[in-house]
């Protein structure tokens, strides 16, 4: 998509369709686009006033015109003043570029007019591109006849009412295509069956973004993993014939700055092992390595960006299947860290890869802070549902940047505590540590054993299990609609990204 910002008035933008944004209950809010053609004007607050165009959150009204250059108009409700921001933003640029698409249209402009509001022109700017790209999202590559290019929005012009703005807005529309494209990536990689995403397809993916962006990578295979002594990762892979690899990845922003450790959960494929999931539940879990190819994709944004921090990022990649060779009910397995593991389910196969890249990370090089992101548990489905990722911490301060972050991009995190009490539901008589820890609290549990292996970083723990991805019957898309209605959301792309830039930012 090519993106032009101009400096015009509205009826000179000369375009397939434009689109206006009005508040739900305030006719002169029309007021505010400069230079739209007075006959024009009127009809649209006429429409107004006969409660043909609404005004609320994501109701629109198509107007064929021969008043300006634009051969129609989408005039697109924004709802109520006092609920508007960024995400509110994104879904109804979402909504307006794919009933675009579906009349088969391939130009598309929007008159930018929010910075009354408190938004920064750049904010907004790269709001309006997350919602468009993000919104035409859709996961085809397996259908034999899908022609996705047929329709296409191949051009985009932002109208800007004064020249001094220009270059604001044309920097955060550069943001908002990195943000999305990345998160586009991550959806790809996701959405792949597992017969099309090993851990092997999956680290040369890894290793094409990195070469791409200037980011140094290590790929470790199973003989290095063995020599390093990274047995809990071992174990899971035991009963799979396609063999483990663990990423490394090295983003160096500032000499002498500070420096983000990154870990992504990469299992592949996750069968339950011999804890055997029932084939329903199985279906969906080529998805289990959701969080690794969030921090893929965060990387790929951070360096495309120049953040000025250090960013080094770990992911541990391995299906978990069942095999004669799978690691057993009643195994005590053994771990980078030293410590040793009494296993009570296969099935709680995450946080074991988990803790020997969280070891790994955290010897590679000193870390400022760290940060885990994985499709955990699904206790935190059952505590939080899917409108929120879970998220545990050893240091507030650290937390409330995060928090921050989530709320920016629209990727909430909701807090769960870890209370030292919670370790004596992974106590084992049999050795260190239980990989569950019983079914209450099972998604506090989960971060308390990881918490084992981080020692004194300040730590965030990311459960996105019930956030990575979609299906029909989950309501979040009604909420934003630049999610797909099934698949893989891309969740922790832009919110790992917008962490590091917030972290870039504090002296």
């Amino acid at each position: 998509m090519q993106v032009e910002v101009v400096c015009k008035k509205l009826e000179e933008v000369k375009t397939q369709a434009l689109v206006l944004t009005v508040f739900e209950g305030e006719k002169d809010n029309i007021e505010k686009f400069v230079g739209l053609d007075e006959k024009l004007r009127n009809k649209i607050m006429k429409l107004i006033d006969t409660k043909e165009v609404s005004g609320k959150f994501k109701e629109f009204t198509i107007l064929h015109t021969d008043e300006l250059s634009a051969e129609r108009v989408l005039v697109m409700g924004l709802g109520k003043r006092k609920d508007f921001n960024l995400e509110r933003l994104r879904a109804v640029m979402a909504i307006s570029a794919r009933n675009i698409r579906r009349i088969n249209l391939s130009e598309m402009a929007i008159a930018e007019g929010f910075n009354d509001l408190g938004i920064a022109y750049q904010d907004s700017a790269s709001a309006i591109i997350e919602g468009i790209v993000l919104g035409l999202y859709r996961f085809k590559k397996h259908v034999s006849d899908h022609k996705d290019d047929s329709k296409a929005i191949k051009n985009l012009i932002i109208a800007v009412q004064n020249e001094d703005v220009k270059a604001e807005i044309e920097k955060g529309t550069y943001k908002g295509f990195t943000l999305s494209n990345a998160t586009n990536f991550v959806r790809d990689l996701v959405n792949e069956p597992a017969n099309f995403m090993t851990a092997t397809i999956f680290a040369d993916e890894a290793k094409k973004m990195a070469d791409a962006n200037g980011i140094e990578i290590t790929i470790l295979g199973k003989e290095e993993i063995e020599k390093i002594g990274m047995h809990a990762l071992l174990a899971v892979n035991a009963g799979s014939k396609e063999p483990p690899r663990f990423v490394l990845m090295e983003y160096k922003g500032k000499e002498g700055g500070k420096t983000l450790g990154l870990v992504g959960k990469g299992v592949t494929f996750d069968s339950g092992g011999l804890s055997l999931k029932p084939s329903d539940a199985m279906l969906g879990m080529h998805t289990d390595m959701a969080g690794g190819a969030a921090v893929l994709g965060a990387m790929q944004c951070i360096a495309q960006q120049k953040l000025p921090i250090n960013v080094i990022a770990a992911i541990p990649l391995t299906d978990n299947l069942v095999d004669s060779t799978s690691y057993k009910v009643g195994d005590i397995i053994g771990s980078l860290e030293g410590k040793t593991i009494e296993v009570l389910n296969t099935d709680a196969e995450g946080r074991l890869i988990l803790a020997d890249a969280l070891t790994y990370i955290r010897r590679h090089k000193p870390l400022d802070y760290l940060v885990d992101i994985a499709t955990l548990t699904g206790a935190i489905i059952v505590a939080l549902g899917h409108f929120c990722s879970g998220a545990m911490t050893t240091n507030q301060e650290f937390f409330e940047v995060a928090k921050a972050a989530g709320e920016k991009t629209g990727e909430r995190i909701w807090q769960l505590p870890l209370f030292d009490e919670y370790k004596s539901q992974i106590r084992s008589s049999s050795a260190d540590l239980e990989n569950i820890g019983g079914r209450a609290a099972g998604s506090i549990t989960a971060a308390i054993f990881l918490k084992e292996f981080v020692g004194e970083v300040p730590w965030i723990h990311l459960d996105i299990a019930g956030t990575a991805t979609m299906d029909e019957s989950i309501m979040t898309y009604a909420k934003n609609p630049f999610l797909p209605k099934k698949g893989a959301t891309g969740v922790g792309t832009r919110l790992l990204y917008q962490l590091a830039e917030s972290l870039s930012e504090q002296k």
